[in-house]
């Protein structure tokens, strides 16, 4: 679901992807992908970036939020978001495949916008604003998916970038994360349900905090049970009865890792997670530049030599 390496690209088919849309659906296709990752939807108030030495910009922290702030939040441009999805919707359906809609999750758009540090003191000084924003995000996302529903353009899966924990545990308790976030995405996730539309997350780090909220929601998915903070036959044997789980391999060692290593990981993960079915074999969070074209040919061999097709 998340990769952005152009040599890889390249060797697909034949051009970076960059930002643009209608190649991500084309290397969808040539990968024998599902489903084309064609556009995606994401409300933040106070993120920062800044740009380094080389000109590059880079993500540089949250800002305080105020209720002035976000009473005077500007409405989102719907239309902008529907001509970026249109024509890549259409191309993925031409070629056969699903179409993919990313939404930002409102704990990862208060954590990014915000700032994790002001996000945990807010729980305990300002938990009013904090909700309200909360709420805000969540009412943005639903006009958004509603204008696709109502183009009759609507995705065939909805993902939510709803990164909320770290490597040892949740970014907040299970019970704060319920309290904030339970009511505002809950009325999201109807939307969905009403429109039959399976909606899936996506977070980092260790999940068992998070994954029985969400399955009490209704969410058919969940990527990528980071190898690094889970096990994934635990995660399987606890919620793969209800969830069906991405992912699982480590970017570092698809990008420093020896092609025979790959192969064999690759394998194995896909052995442990294919166990009574809803598994599908990906890596646990992006394949970046770092990883050479032969390592991410050596992990789909490792894939297809233990997978059921």
């Amino acid at each position: 679901m998340f990769f952005g390496n152009p040599a890889v690209e390249e060797h697909f088919i034949g051009r970076p992807v960059g930002s643009d849309l209608q190649a991500r659906v084309e290397l969808a296709s040539a990968l024998d992908w599902g489903w084309g990752p064609v556009g995606s939807f994401g409300q933040m108030l106070g993120s920062r970036h800044e740009f380094a030495s080389d000109g590059t910009g880079h993500y540089a922290g949250g800002s305080e939020l105020t209720r002035e702030a976000l009473d005077s939040w500007p409405e989102p441009d719907l239309e902008m978001y529907m001509e970026r999805y249109l024509p890549p919707a259409r191309l993925a359906r031409s070629l056969g495949l699903l179409v993919q809609f990313f939404v930002l999750h409102c704990f990862h758009s208060a954590a990014t916008g915000i700032g994790m540090e002001r996000v945990c003191l807010m729980v305990y000084d300002q938990p009013e604003l904090l909700a309200d924003y909360m709420r805000e995000v969540e009412r943005r996302n639903r006009l958004m998916l509603q204008a696709l529903l109502d183009a009759g353009e609507a995705p065939d899966v909805v993902i939510f970038d709803a990164d909320c924990a770290f490597k040892n545990s949740m970014m907040v308790s299970p019970a704060d994360y319920r309290r904030f976030t339970h009511e505002p995405t809950n009325a999201t996730c109807e939307l969905l349900q009403d429109a039959s539309i399976p909606f899936m997350m996506h977070t980092d780090g260790k999940i068992d905090g998070v994954y029985p909220l969400w399955i009490e929601m209704g969410c058919a998915g969940a990527h990528g049970v980071e190898k690094q903070a889970n096990e994934l036959a635990e995660i399987k044997q606890r919620f793969g009865d209800r969830l069906t789980l991405f992912g699982n391999f480590d970017p570092g060692e698809l990008a420093m890792g020896s092609a025979e290593d790959i192969r064999r990981d690759a394998a194995e993960m896909v052995r442990v997670g294919k166990r009574g079915g809803r598994y599908v074999a990906a890596v646990n969070t992006i394949v970046g530049p770092e990883a050479p074209v032969e390592n991410y040919l050596a992990f789909i061999e490792g894939v297809d030599s233990a997978a059921d097709y």
